[in-house]
């Protein structure tokens, strides 16, 4: 059922209780503006700042209570558990790859979805938050990780998708993305990587062989039919793969579920 007919009779109540809350805690400083504001168009524009402030925050609080629902019905229908608000146990295997660090600069997971049954197959799914840039000039970016179990021993490894500007100042770029994440870069000598869309970080001098040419051949794939790149890390055990700063919808996570898993099959060979 959708958010807004399931919850209108409350968010029509929260958009009068709001304004008339602030009149009854501050009257005299509502009676002051509108004697600051006698000018009828000054006092109109108050009001509609006003009520566009009002607007803003009851809309954040829908857009949030909204996506929880949304996942918790997807959760339901796919035999997860879902958890808002997850303690650090339920999110501890996220916190052992390096890339987290650039993803989840804030230190905050949410929504996660922990499957009920088979975890080998179906990925661990939680948001992470990120803080870009300082005061007024900040932006908040979250970005939907999928970490994925696996049996046997991986190579360390970290694929990251690169952007226009990366490609510009390639070397700088790899370089600076090395020092944050404390592993080398490398390049494929023998493989078709795609080093053109993606900077490939490892210190293992034999990974190019670990890697199976279906797996290279996956990702040439994508980029040759226009798909959004991904970022890939393995931490030795597990596997992690996101599209970076991107939240997916409910119908997408399927496709992606699918994709990750794919690309997590084909990988050693």
């Amino acid at each position: 059922m959708n958010f807004i007919e399931r919850n209108k009779v409350k968010l029509g109540i929260l958009l009068v209780v709001i304004p008339l809350l602030m009149l009854y805690m501050f009257p005299k400083t509502i009676t002051y503006l509108v004697y600051l504001f006698a000018d009828l168009s000054t006092f109109s524009f108050f009001i509609i700042f006003s009520f566009s402030a009002i607007f803003y925050f009851v809309y954040e609080f829908y857009a949030k209570k909204k996506r929880a629902i949304d996942l918790k019905e997807y959760a339901e229908k796919h035999n997860y558990n879902f958890y808002e608000n997850p303690n650090d146990d339920q999110i501890s295997a996220f916190k052992k790859f390096k890339s987290i660090r650039i993803i989840n600069n804030k230190n905050k997971f949410f929504n996660l979805l922990a499957p009920k049954d088979d975890n080998q197959t179906k990925p661990l799914i939680v948001t992470g938050k990120s803080e870009i840039g300082a005061g007024e000039y900040s932006t908040t970016y979250n970005t939907q990780i999928f970490l994925y179990k696996n049996n046997t021993e991986l190579p360390r490894f970290y694929i990251q998708r690169k952007t226009r500007l990366d490609s510009y100042f390639e070397e700088s770029r790899s370089l600076t993305a090395s020092k944050q994440l404390g592993i080398a870069t490398y390049k494929f000598k023998k493989k078709d990587f795609p080093h053109s869309k993606y900077f490939f970080f490892s210190d293992n001098p034999n990974i190019e062989n670990l890697i199976s040419n279906e797996f290279i051949e996956l990702l040439n794939a994508g980029i040759n039919r226009k798909k959004e790149l991904i970022n890939i890390e393995s931490s030795g055990i597990n596997l992690i793969f996101y599209k970076q700063w991107s939240r997916h919808s409910i119908k997408s996570m399927d496709f992606y579920s699918n994709l990750f898993r794919v690309l997590k099959e084909s990988l050693i060979k």
